[in-house]
C-alpha cells in the first residue's frame, strides 16, 4: 500500500477528495485514511506541522506498520517554501530516499504523467529543514546561500532521519507554494495552528479575525492562489500511487 503523510488538513483537502472508498482511524492523535488512489491502495495520514510532532506520529504509523509493509514505499507530501530563485509557485520538486525498486516505480509513474502533461518534475538533492517558518524574503535568500537547498520546509528532516532507521523506501515530494520573493504571513499561521501542540486552532483563529479584521485581507490573499498547488498535490500524487504493483 502507497503511504503518504501530509502535513496539515489543508494541504491534504484535494488529496482525501481523490481518496475513493476512504475508512478513517487514529494513530497517536494523527487521522489516517486507508482508501483508492488512482486505483491503487493507499493511505494518507496527516501528521502535523513541525519537526517534534509530524515525527512522532510519523514514526507511530510506521511502527504500526511492522511487519506488514516494510517493503512498501512511504513519502512526505504537501506545500515547499522556494529559495531557489528559479523556483515558481506550483514547481513541483522530489527527493527520493534511494533507487530502490520500490521507490523507483512511484517515482517512474510521477516522471511518465508530468511529461504527458508537458510539466517537469525536479528532483533534488537536498530540503532545508527548518525550525520555524521563514517569512520573509531576506530570510529565504540567506537560507538558500546557507544551505544550497532549493526548498524549506518543516519536516523533511525527521522524515528522512525515520526512514533510515525503519529501513524504508520513500520520498519528498513538494509543491512550491510561495517563491522566494513572497512573503509568509507565519502570525496568521501562528493563531490558526499550535505549534508547541501540534494541532489546529480554529476558534483561537476565529478569534484573531474577529478582532483584527485588516487580517482577512491578508489571509485572503495568501489562501487566494493555493487552490491550484493543492490539487497539483493531489494530482502528482494520484500519479504516483499508479506506480504500485
Amino acid at each position: 500500500m502507497f503511504t503518504v503523510f501530509i502535513p496539515s488538513a489543508f494541504e491534504a483537502e484535494a488529496t482525501l477528495r481523490r481518496l475513493a472508498g476512504r475508512r478513517k482511524c487514529l494513530v497517536e492523535g494523527a487521522p489516517v485514511w486507508s482508501g483508492w488512489l488512482g486505483g491503487r491502495p493507499a493511505r494518507v495520514c496527516v501528521c502535523g506541522m513541525g519537526r517534534k510532532h509530524s515525527a512522532r506520529r510519523i514514526r507511530a504509523v510506521l511502527e504500526a506498520l511492522r511487519p506488514l509493509e516494510e517493503t512498501d514505499p512511504v513519502w512526505l507530501a504537501g506545500f515547499g517554501g522556494g529559495l531557489d530563485p528559479s523556483l515558481a509557485r506550483n514547481a513541483l520538486v522530489l527527493l527520493a530516499s534511494n533507487e530502490s525498486a520500490g521507490a523507483s516505480a512511484h517515482v517512474r509513474a510521477l516522471e511518465r504523467a508530468e511529461a504527458r502533461n508537458g510539466m517537469t518534475l525536479r528532483h533534488i538533492a537536498c530540503v532545508h529543514t527548518a525550525d520555524e517558518v521563514l517569512d520573509t524574503e531576506e530570510k529565504k535568500r540567506a537560507a538558500f546561500e546557507r544551505t544550497g537547498a532549493p526548498i524549506v520546509d518543516m519536516e523533511s528532516g525527521p522524515f528522512l532521519d525515520l526512514l533510515r532507521e525503519f529501513g524504508r523506501n520513500g520520498a519528498v515530494l513538494r509543491v512550491i507554494s510561495d517563491d522566494v520573493s513572497e512573503e509568509f504571513p507565519a502570525d496568521l499561521i501562528g493563531n490558526a495552528y499550535d505549534f508547541e501542540r501540534g494541532r489546529d486552532t480554529p476558534v483561537r483563529f476565529a478569534w484573531h479575525l474577529l478582532t483584527h479584521p485588516g487580517d482577512i485581507s491578508r489571509l485572503y490573499r495568501f489562501l487566494s492562489p493555493l487552490g491550484p498547488v493543492r490539487l497539483r498535490l493531489a494530482q502528482s500524487l494520484e500519479d504516483a500511487a499508479r506506480g504500485i504493483s
